[in-house]
């Protein structure tokens, strides 16, 4: 027999996992997007006047200016490991931000996944605390931190100890269903 607080774990778990599919929709259009405006860079690189970098600005040259006339723009985004590589080549650099950002993209996707498939397991188990979900668990907070450290190492870390965290109370609830259930 089924208490109403499980009723409503299984509920929510249910939900929690529709949601998670909806978002992963949105990360594939995400990914599509990056990865096409990556291709849009490369293919685009002809058309126009190319921006160039000088003195640790992009200068912008639209049509009919001269260098005097050039906006200078400065570029401070994406991961700082991009940001040194020697591109100087605009377009190039750009699609090396969209295509990196269609890999973030995919590994969000892949991650929202695996924790939709472990609500869905929640949802359709009699115990919230099965080894499988600790895994799908484990699996989860790896790759959610790996993800984090490609932003911020201080991020990761706090992430990392939440998910460890979550872990940890998660397997003392495993040994607790043990002993609920051998005491029945």
């Amino acid at each position: 027999m089924e208490n109403s607080k499980i009723r409503a774990i299984k509920k929510s778990a249910g939900v929690a996992a529709t949601v998670l599919n909806v978002l992963r929709i949105v990360a594939l259009v995400g990914a599509i997007i990056a990865f096409t405006g990556g291709i849009f860079c490369l293919v685009g690189k002809g058309i126009g006047n190319a921006p160039i970098y000088e003195n640790g600005k992009l200068k912008v040259y639209l049509p009919g200016q001269n260098a005097e006339e050039a906006i200078d723009l400065y570029i401070d985004d994406g991961p700082e490991f991009l940001e040194d590589l020697p591109v100087k080549d605009v377009p190039a650099a750009s699609a090396l931000k969209c295509f990196f950002a269609s890999v973030m993209m995919a590994g969000t996707m892949v991650i929202l996944l695996i924790i939709r498939n472990m609500f869905l397991e929640i949802r359709d188990s009699d115990t919230p605390f099965t080894e499988e979900i600790r895994k799908r668990l484990k699996v989860a907070g790896i790759l959610v931190t790996v993800l984090a450290a490609m932003e911020s190492v201080g991020i990761a870390a706090i992430v990392a100890l939440a998910m460890w965290c979550a872990y940890c109370i998660f397997g003392y609830g495993m040994e607790l269903q043990k002993q609920d259930d051998e005491t029945l």
